[in-house]
């Protein structure tokens, strides 16, 4: 059922799935298509990772044409695909590898080109690739972070200063210490755990 819910998606335009694995809806998706139970004109390629650009690029590109140059730019790769006949079904893992530069890319060939892409995201994603993602139907969204949600860290960081501040104070009090010495603690550790989790 999910591959037939994937196969579905792809023929609409761009589906991810958070936390999965896109080498197995790609190996699943030929085995159905060998045994006959999925009928699509699409060439499949698998990209382990959507990065270095030109690799994937290139890798997507030989799908069509096997004898394709090395030698050629990331520009006349992408119009090479552009041009190509029939759809072009990218599985890709890694999604959160993207940067903002492949990130619009990938979005161009989908856009200019017949090529629709399976992604798995497992991780943290740059926020600079949002546009791309965007296109994407999600496959599981409760698993994936949306346009809704909200960043806490920095709420979170505020919070435990003035804690930290609060009981610092209160120690200062009983012990007279002076209530610079509060403020700076909580100034101290607010830039340590913002170091940390950045």
């Amino acid at each position: 059922m999910k591959l037939i819910n994937i196969v579905s998606c792809l023929e609409d335009g761009n589906v991810i799935e958070c936390g999965g694995n896109a080498l197995e809806a790609y190996q699943g998706i030929l085995e159905a298509i060998k045994a006959g139970e999925i009928i699509t004109g699409a060439t499949l390629v698998y990209l382990v990772t959507p990065m270095p650009l030109k690799a994937g690029l290139l890798q997507i590109l030989r799908a069509h044409k096997p004898g394709a140059s090395d030698k050629l730019t990331i520009t006349e790769i992408m119009n090479e695909i552009a041009s190509t006949r029939g759809d072009t079904w990218v599985f890709m893992d890694h999604f959160e590898d993207l940067t903002e530069k492949a990130a619009m890319k990938y979005l161009w060939l989908h856009e200019n080109g017949n090529v629709n892409y399976m992604a798995a995201l497992n991780g943290t994603m740059r926020g600079e690739v949002r546009p791309f993602y965007s296109t994407f139907q999600r496959l599981n969204p409760h698993e994936c972070l949306d346009d809704d949600a909200i960043d806490v860290t920095w709420a979170f960081m505020v919070l435990m200063s003035i804690l930290m501040a609060l009981g610092y104070f209160k120690v200062g009090l009983e012990y007279g210490i002076l209530i610079t010495g509060a403020l700076w603690f909580a100034l101290i550790s607010f830039r340590t755990m913002n170091y940390i989790l950045r």
